[in-house]
């Protein structure tokens, strides 16, 4: 097992981004950079590269899509940028149609972190503090992810934080996925979200309505092993219909929560969550940069997948979603594990 660290470069901030890269026992690799506490990658020993990633500064600094980004404070959708806490309303820096999309303007993708490497269990972990005037959440918050790379080819990302004040924290990790490898159609790929219904949204924002919507005899059944295309087929919506939707965990402890496989290949990344909802998405991020041209997304379609672990959507404004309120000096921890199996 062995880390290094490369430079990438500036920021346009001035800042300086690095790429550290884990090796596992197998010859595997994964890289992360300092700007965002941001996935990169993972690569087979072969070469074959299963994750779209962000290689360069100004595409770290500059893009739609959040790929591989850490996300926080609160992953997903607040409402109208604004949540009640301790009887106090506080107004988020709105960054989507009015609402506060992964924490607002100022989030944790957004900013350069400090790292340690501990080659003993093959890790890293980003550190930074977020406070009320950078995110217009309450308190001063000092929080972590550790990225862990095992020899067993799991990749396990361990969030934590801790408040001088109640505050919410619902992060999670946006890392893109394809296990047939980037240049591939994902529509081709099968998908199991172990979930029985998920968040009805609103149309015009995807903002959670409040109520939830059954899975079964829908595009949206994964309950079982499906091609992600047939689902997809289903749909009805722009020259990019997606998946973008909040699905509710029903797994058992021993199972993972979602897997995606490819048949040709019979590669597979399993998740582990100990939270309540996998948020599915399916992109070419690339789209975003030629915004209605048909002809450019039938020669560049999806690409890949991203399986978001976290609470579900809007929680603080929903009874019922879950609890993201972090109490003042309580550490919270959350752990989310990406299994790849078959590489070789």
């Amino acid at each position: 097992m062995t880390i290094s660290v490369h430079e990438i470069g500036k920021m346009p901030n001035g800042e300086t981004a690095e790429q550290i890269v884990i090796e596992n026992k197998n010859g595997h690799k994964i890289g992360v950079t300092n700007w965002g506490a941001t996935w990169q990658f993972f690569k087979t020993n072969s070469g074959q590269d299963l994750m779209v990633g962000l290689q360069t500064t100004d595409k770290l600094w500059d893009q739609a899509y959040s790929v591989g980004d850490i996300i926080g404070r609160v992953g997903n959708r607040i409402t109208g940028a604004t949540f009640t806490l301790n009887g106090k309303t506080y107004h988020l820096k709105d960054n989507e149609l009015g609402n506060a999309l992964h924490g607002g303007k100022e989030n944790f993708s957004n900013r350069m972190w400090d790292y340690t490497l501990d080659e003993d269990t093959n890790s890293v972990t980003f550190t930074t503090t977020m406070t009320e005037e950078i995110d217009n959440f309450p308190g001063t918050m000092p929080t972590s992810v550790t990225y862990t790379f095992s020899d067993d080819d799991e990749v396990a990302l361990t969030f934590s934080a801790e408040s001088d004040e109640d505050t919410l924290y619902n992060p999670t990790s946006h890392g893109y996925f394809n296990p047939a490898g980037i240049e591939t159609d994902a529509r081709d790929l099968t998908l199991q979200i172990h979930s029985q219904r998920r968040l009805e949204l609103n149309p015009e924002d995807t903002t959670p309505t409040g109520n939830f919507l059954d899975n079964a005899d829908t595009p949206f059944d994964f309950n079982e092993p499906t091609r992600i295309g047939d689902n997809l087929a289903k749909l009805d919506g722009p020259y990019d219909v997606k998946f973008d939707n909040a699905f509710e965990l029903s797994q058992a402890a021993d199972r993972p929560a979602a897997v995606v496989s490819d048949p040709k290949s019979d590669r597979s990344i399993e998740v582990y969550t100990d939270r309540n909802a996998v948020i599915f998405f399916i992109a070419d991020p690339e789209v975003a940069y030629h915004e209605g041209d048909r002809q450019w997304f039938d020669e560049h379609p999806y690409n890949t997948i991203a399986l978001e672990a976290q609470t579900l959507s809007d929680a603080i404004n929903h009874e019922g979603f879950g609890d993201i309120v972090l109490p003042a000096g309580k550490k919270q921890t959350y752990r989310t594990v990406y299994k790849f199996n078959n590489l070789d």
